[in-house]
């Protein structure tokens, strides 16, 4: 129990306290006066058990000492047996989350949280919540983790999983569409960062990465770029590997949408050197993931060594906890690189596997894949279901403020009229790609 005493007894409800410490009084076999002694008049003593006076701390531990009650249990609500109990729960539960299906982590947190109610154990309750998040983020549950990650950050504390909670929601935010959103909490929480001592960790640095994210979504690659090199800059400044291996991997998710895909991907290799060092499985794998998709854009691609890579991050994001979007988007590149060396029918099934898992309200994914699904129907020749799948990518991006991907969507689908012959629709496509500023046209 890592809350001081004196903590506790302020967060402390009154009427719960005061009837522990009737039940501690009669269980002692003491009368109001004599449980009082020369401490305190019985008054007192009963206008606290009836909820109406908060005592003091010496007070508390004098009549805790007096019935022969552990001062915590009083404090808390909670055995020391129930308490570390509760704990195993929490940690049995969280290395659960490793594996595929997060349903016994999620159930664990649902009881954990249920039990917690009428306590004052507010280190459990964050565990709890800590691990719900992460059991909903893993099944695909965008909306309910980032309603849990809201309630755990809603005060600032001077602690680095303060930070790491930060993270996690803008990466929700930004995963479900909610791009301002997902702007907001980085933006907003530097300044108690920095009045918290917190901005020399890689926590504070990955926050400002994680924002960078967003603004890269959004389609605002200025703003993105300055932000990685800001990270980049601290990272290098403050010794931090970890963060400067992510500073780099965003930075390279910028020069692959300008286009400078040689570039992106030495930028992209020098983080993936870093996070091989690190020993974070879960990033390593999704950085594999991301180096795969740069090479599947180079020209040309290079489809098989990004089915290499891809092959490497499965083992990796496997044994890790990644979420339903990192799976998600694992699958989707599976089959984009199956598409680009002609392998319709595997490209297909990755396709389709990476649909089954991808959360529904994660925008960027959803919207890739139904562009993939256009490209393989225009590859079996079915335009009408080409058009109808690159259409609904472009809604779906739209209504996230995902203006400048949308405006790709457009462009790609011209292409594909093009190549078909149908001259009109393509150049209406083309119209609509080059209203959106911003947008690059790979040639």
């Amino acid at each position: 129990m890592s809350s001081t005493n004196a903590e506790l007894l302020a967060r402390v409800g009154l009427s719960e306290l005061g009837a522990r410490l009737r039940a501690a009084r009669v269980a002692a076999g003491l009368t109001q006066a004599q449980f009082a002694g020369d401490t305190v008049e019985p008054s007192y003593v009963c206008r606290v058990e009836v909820g109406r006076r908060r005592p003091t701390l010496r007070v508390l531990t004098t009549l805790a000492e007096r019935a022969g009650a552990p001062l915590e249990e009083l404090l808390t609500g909670l055995t020391r047996d129930r308490w570390d109990a509760i704990q195993s729960t929490i940690d049995f539960a969280e290395l659960s989350l490793s594996s595929e299906d997060p349903s016994e982590a999620l159930a664990a947190a649902d009881e954990v949280l249920s039990d917690l109610v009428g306590t004052n154990a507010p280190e459990l309750f964050e565990s709890a919540l800590r691990l719900r998040a992460s059991a909903r983020e893993a099944a695909g549950d965008l909306d309910g983790a980032a309603a849990d990650l809201t309630l755990l950050t809603a005060e600032p504390v001077a602690d680095v999983k303060w930070v790491k909670d930060l993270i996690s929601l803008s990466r929700c935010l930004r995963e479900s569409g909610r791009l301002d959103d997902a702007i907001a909490v980085g933006e907003s929480h530097q300044a108690h960062i920095a009045g918290l001592g917190l901005i020399a960790t890689t926590e504070a640095v990955q926050l400002t990465i994680t924002t960078a994210g967003a603004y890269i979504q959004r389609g605002d690659l200025g703003h993105a770029l300055r932000a990685c090199k800001r990270a980049l800059a601290d990272a290098v400044r403050y010794g931090l590997p970890v963060a400067q291996a992510s500073a780099l991997w965003n930075a390279s998710a910028v020069l692959q949408i300008r286009g400078q895909a040689e570039e992106a991907l030495s930028t992209a290799l020098q983080a993936m050197e870093l996070f091989e060092k690190s020993g974070d499985t879960r990033s390593l794998g999704r950085m594999r993931n991301h180096v795969a998709n740069i090479q599947l854009s180079l020209r040309p691609p290079d489809a098989a060594g990004a089915l290499e890579m891809l092959q490497r991050a499965r083992k990796e994001l496997d044994w890790s906890t990644a979420s339903a979007v990192d799976a998600g988007r694992h699958r989707l590149s599976m089959a984009i690189a199956h598409e680009l060396l002609g392998q319709y029918r595997e490209a297909e099934t990755e396709l389709e596997a990476s649909a089954t898992i991808a959360p529904l309200n994660a925008a960027e994914l959803r919207a890739s894949q139904a562009a993939l699904r256009g490209r393989l129907a225009a590859a079996w020749g079915d335009l009408d279901s080409a058009r109808r799948h690159y259409q609904q990518g472009i809604a779906i991006l739209t209504g996230s403020g995902a203006d400048r991907d949308a405006a790709q969507l457009w462009y790609e689908l011209g292409q594909i009229l093009r190549g078909l012959g149908e001259s009109e629709l393509a150049a209406d496509a083309f119209r609509r790609a080059g209203a959106t500023q911003g947008l690059h046209i790979a040639h």
